[in-house]
């Protein structure tokens, strides 16, 4: 019984992959999780006569089921106790700097380089300096393939909603997962997404950042895309009415285009509100996956209780977090307000 359903499942895995786009089928493993580990906890017990905290407790329950707190991801703290203890010794530091060179408190010796000057406190006076923990293992690769999919499906959902603030606050997830794979481009857009609200821009300024994080062009509730998406269309439109131009385009009817554009589709917009005209829709059907999800929850029922499902394939796993080296990423974030200094 259990081959067939190996069998039936890699069969299923397969079509996935080759009709379905990579994240729908990604979806569809975080709600299998997620389904198996609501039908765990009402076979436990969990009955209540108010519908809300019916859905909140099993939600917890579930939640608790895979560790997805942030207070349970012991890389976050790791990173966070690094980072406070590092500044913390920098600021000690930073007291013993006289003009550009660093003066020991102790004996008087004077360093021009903050290397030779921490190797002086430890050896010769004997300063015990914060050491960043790299060799943390983590092996629980189905919770954190939940946390990273349940984080990225609320952030989409934060765009369509125009939900700022809740897009901030993901952001500080995102940019550790971007430090840890080195992504350079996302990690400082990040970051500065980050700092504009909270400290750089003023309460009103910080509001209207998160308010106007994604525009709606078509109306209706969650239809909503990011603002870089906007300009995406925007400039395929432009190029499109310039292609029509062959050997004919120029600046002059490059710039032309560019200011008339959107006024020629309002203009549209309007004329079809007004003689109610229907639109085509070019929106394709959305696709059952309540049978593909039913034969994954079969699936990993087989193997027993959901929260302690594991793979011998990823025996091997590595946590993302867990690559981040907390000493490299305080001196990132020092030099990025050395340049917030500068050019703001």
């Amino acid at each position: 019984m259990l081959e067939n359903l190996t069998t039936k499942l890699n069969t299923l895995l397969i079509v996935n992959y080759l009709c379905r786009p990579h994240q729908q089928f990604l979806e569809d493993v975080t709600d299998s999780y997620i389904v198996a580990a609501c039908l765990d906890v009402m076979e436990e017990g969990c009955s209540n006569k108010n519908n809300i905290e019916f859905v909140e407790k099993i939600s917890q329950k579930v939640m608790d089921c895979f560790n997805l707190g942030v207070t349970e991801n012991s890389s976050i703290s790791r990173i966070r106790n690094d980072l406070e203890a590092i500044h913390a010794d920098e600021q000690k530091l930073f007291a013993m700097r006289v003009n550009d060179h660093y003066q020991c408190a102790l004996c008087g010796k004077c360093f021009t380089s903050l290397v030779w000057f921490k190797k002086h406190l430890t050896n010769k006076h004997h300063w015990k300096l914060h050491q960043a923990n790299t060799n943390e293992h983590c092996n629980n690769a189905v919770g954190q393939f939940l946390f990273m999919s349940l984080l990225f499906r609320d952030t989409c959902d934060s765009y369509k909603m125009c939900d700022g603030a809740r897009s901030v606050c993901n952001a500080h997830f995102e940019w550790l997962y971007d430090s840890a794979l080195k992504h350079s481009k996302y990690k400082i857009w990040l970051w500065r997404m980050i700092t504009y609200t909270l400290s750089i821009l003023g309460f009103r300024e910080s509001f209207e950042y998160k308010w106007n994080i994604s525009v709606n062009l078509n109306g209706g509730i969650r239809n909503n895309i990011p603002n870089d998406n906007a300009v995406e269309i925007q400039v395929n439109n432009i190029k499109r009415e310039l292609n029509t131009q062959g050997a004919n385009k120029s600046y002059e009817s490059a710039k032309q285009i560019c200011m008339t554009t959107q006024v020629i589709h309002a203009i549209k917009q309007n004329l079809m509100r007004t003689s109610r005209t229907a639109k085509s829709k070019s929106t394709r059907p959305e696709a059952d996956k309540s049978g593909d999800i039913m034969k994954m929850v079969e699936f990993l029922r087989q193997k027993g209780a959901i929260k302690n499902v594991c793979w011998n394939s990823f025996q091997n796993f590595r946590e993302p977090l867990s690559v981040i080296n907390a000493e490299e990423l305080h001196a990132w974030i020092g030099e990025q307000k050395r340049i917030a200094n500068m050019f703001m």
